[in-house]
């Protein structure tokens, strides 16, 4: 073999890249639109994570990698993801807030099983997590009016009866907190050796109970308060002398450039058992030397159903995810849809349709907002039957088989205006006549019944 044929590959090499340019254009601009790193690109189309890397460098592909790659950008169809709107001009009619509509929210949670349906799927994971000492550590990012967190508190206390509890909740709305209150003393009576901590942060520094801004840092309220005794109802006494200082400090109010609600002094409460403070020693968290490293998040219902992708990714999960621990595990749910509340919703609005963000896009937004730390996480979407859970609004049989009567129509309203998360002015509109009453009937009547369905993802840190 002579020398020219010895370089032949190389001097060729010009002419593979230049073959592959054309092809190269088109997953570029794929990528861009669809803000995707090309490695990830590689792993979805021909899971490959190296292939773009190999085009560039002239390497050749089969007939078959080629076709896959080009159904792939062809089934994919990507729709260019639009900017978050600029912060200052969002409109705070559309920030739905739970804690903003609270007649709607009360009635909700008292006739649909919402509630404790996600506490049943939370709980699944319990066996599926890996507690290092000195306690098993639970975030709840919204804590709501406590009902999920203390039902999945009963089931890690039959799970882990002798184990320490770090429990850290983040919860903006005052009425909330003094809900969520109302059950902890039955908690600590139940699993003595618990440090229980609220905090109205947000969800970038409610993990590390840490403000980002230094003036909010020099500003942060800290009350640690060790309950003395050893009966629920001593607890309960104790707690609810914390009524005028939680009144006085847990203040939050609406921000002038987004329209968001804001704490207006970042606060933290620590509730712990004096008869076991040695035992707890090293886990009731001090100010400025607070760890994360979690090892279950519970993110129920986080953002608002038309939040952006940006949103959602940047703000609420993906620093949730830095929260976790080697083998921790988020369990994020939110509203589905594709159920009778959404009929309901339908009929007088039709098109309707808040729910048009997936779980398998959220995963794919957050891998990205992460960059190279996702690389320890797994992004479990899970299929259909796994992923998707049914709740349904709780009435007696004759209540929907029989003549609806109005308060049962106007509950099972509620309940789907409120989980479609329904702007009030819009509302306002439609309740003046009674046709919204009438076509909520014509649906319970259909399905004699009316459920929801939530849809769940896992997002776990791989163990050491």
């Amino acid at each position: 073999m002579n020398s020219a044929h010895k370089f032949l590959p190389t001097q060729g090499l010009p002419t593979a890249r230049m073959r592959n340019e054309p092809l190269l254009a088109q997953i570029s601009d794929y990528c861009r639109q669809a803000d995707m790193a090309e490695s990830t690109f590689g792993r979805h189309a021909v899971n490959d994570g190296k292939l773009v890397q190999r085009l560039r460098e002239g390497k050749r592909i089969t007939v078959d990698t080629l076709e896959r790659i080009q159904a792939f950008l062809g089934d994919s169809a990507p729709v260019p993801r639009p900017p978050e709107p600029p912060i200052e001009r969002r409109d705070p009619r559309g920030n739905f807030r739970f804690f903003e509509n609270r007649q709607k929210y009360l009635l909700f949670v008292h006739t649909c099983s919402e509630k404790r349906v996600i506490a049943q799927r939370v709980s699944l994971e319990l066996g599926s997590i890996h507690p290092r000492p000195p306690a098993l550590r639970v975030f709840d990012a919204g804590v709501g009016d406590g009902t999920v967190l203390a039902r999945v508190m009963r089931s890690m206390h039959g799970r882990f009866p002798h184990m320490p509890f770090y429990i850290a909740g983040k919860e903006i709305s005052l009425e909330d907190v003094r809900l969520t209150l109302d059950k902890v003393p039955d908690r600590l009576f139940e699993h003595p050796a618990t440090v229980f901590v609220l905090t109205n942060m947000n969800y970038a520094e409610a993990p590390w109970l840490a403000p980002k801004s230094p003036a909010a840092a020099a500003g942060m309220i800290w009350r640690e308060v060790a309950l003395t005794g050893n009966s629920s109802g001593e607890f309960e006494e104790q707690i609810a002398e914390l009524e005028p200082f939680i009144e006085d400090n847990w203040r939050a109010s609406v921000s002038s450039r987004s329209g968001m609600p804001v704490y207006e002094r970042p606060i933290v409460i620590v509730l712990y058992r004096e008869d076991h403070r040695f035992l707890l020693d090293s886990i009731i968290p001090r100010a400025g030397k607070v760890e994360a490293n979690f090892d279950l998040v519970i993110a129920s219902q986080p953002y608002r159903a038309k939040s952006s992708l940006n949103f959602r990714s940047k703000r609420i999960i993906a620093p949730l995810a830095r929260s976790l621990r080697a083998g921790g595990r988020l369990i994020g749910i939110h509203s589905y849809g594709h159920d009778p509340g959404m009929e309901i919703v339908q009929s007088v609005w039709p098109g309707e349709n808040p729910f048009s963000l997936s779980r398998h896009e959220l995963l794919r937004t957050v891998k990205y907002e992460l960059g190279s730390a996702a690389r320890d996480l797994n992004f479990n979407a899970y299929a259909d039957n796994r992923s998707i859970f049914r709740y349904d609004m709780e009435a007696l049989p004759n209540e929907v088989t029989g003549p609806i009567g109005t308060s049962t129509a106007f509950a099972a309203w509620n309940a789907a205006v409120y989980v479609a998360q329904v702007e009030d002015d819009r509302l306002t509109e439609v309740t003046q006549s009674g046709r919204y009453l009438d076509a909520t009937r014509d649906v319970l009547r259909k399905h004699n019944g009316l459920w929801f369905y939530d849809e769940s993802y896992v997002i776990s840190r791989r163990r050491d």
